[in-house]
């Protein structure tokens, strides 16, 4: 039987990113994708001069309230965007309860900005909030600037090693076991992007390079959590996994960018899923 995750983001009616991106990648990688919208919305949000928002709050209570009635359990949870603190005090009680029925994966992707500014929704009290719901994952996935936010430091657009190091360390005493930061500029490599990753238990740290790819597309952070996500539950390493999710993700932002595809429309999942089908594990 495949392995289920509870995969909880925003839907955008149009365009990729969320669960226009998870929902494909997980499904491809064999993982049954047991979605939970936060909000509907009729775009995504990069690139447009407007779009609908429709708060799910509410859905979500009564979708976590059913699941729980009817004694449903998963292999993985696995949260991105939340808009409010009610949501993760949601999505927090629903993890405490998966617990209670079984052991799932927890990989929390803090959506929370970038570019050293957070998101505009995204006010003082939901990241502390958030931090709560960081200190109940297995996995974070954080960027630079949601790295930043999470410790309460200065944002860089440059950084070192050790930095990187101390970081993925301060985040890990937040309570995850495994960290990895994504989208790292070291300041000796302006010509590579980094994936940096800390293992708590193995006292375990590294940083993963490629070369850099000269576009970027909304949606890349969903996909390289997704992909990490699959690869976890497929039982590999953890090291190993951050390295092909990186991979994949350049490969998808460059077959992206070689179809035509505008900025706007996001990251085209589709672009690598013969690859992450090809690597299944039977």
């Amino acid at each position: 039987m495949f392995a289920n995750c509870a995969a909880i983001h925003d839907l955008s009616c149009y365009a990729k990113s969320s669960l226009t991106v998870v929902s494909p990648i997980l499904e491809a990688m064999g993982v049954e994708a047991c979605p939970v919208p936060t909000a509907l919305l009729s775009t995504q949000t990069d690139g447009f001069p407007d779009y609908s928002f429709q708060d799910l709050t509410d859905d979500m209570k009564d979708v976590f309230a059913h699941w729980n009635r009817i004694g449903l359990s998963f292999d993985a949870v696995y949260t991105g965007f939340l808009g409010s603190s009610r949501q993760v005090s949601l999505v927090s009680d629903f993890i405490e309860s998966q617990r209670h029925a079984s052991h799932p994966l927890v990989l929390v992707d803090p959506v929370l900005g970038d570019g050293g500014s957070p998101y505009g929704p995204m006010e003082d009290s939901l990241i502390q909030r958030m931090r709560s719901l960081v200190a109940l994952a297995d996995v974070i996935t954080p960027n630079t600037t949601e790295t930043s936010l999470l410790l309460g430091h200065e944002w860089s657009t440059t950084d070192s090693v050790d930095s990187v190091r101390s970081r993925a360390k301060a985040l890990a005493t937040l309570g995850p076991r495994r960290v990895v930061i994504t989208s790292v500029s070291l300041a000796d490599s302006d010509e590579r992007c980094s994936v940096a990753w800390y293992d708590q238990d193995r006292e375990d740290f590294g940083v993963f390079s490629h070369e850099r790819v000269p576009v970027s597309y909304p949606g890349s952070g969903d996909l390289f959590a997704s992909l990490l996500c699959g690869q976890l539950l497929w039982g590999l390493p953890f090291p190993d996994a951050v390295r092909q999710a990186a991979l994949w993700v350049a490969r998808a932002v460059e077959r992206t960018s070689a179809l035509g595809y505008p900025y706007r429309h996001g990251v085209c999942p589709s672009a690598v899923i013969p690859d992450v089908v090809s690597r299944r594990p039977w």
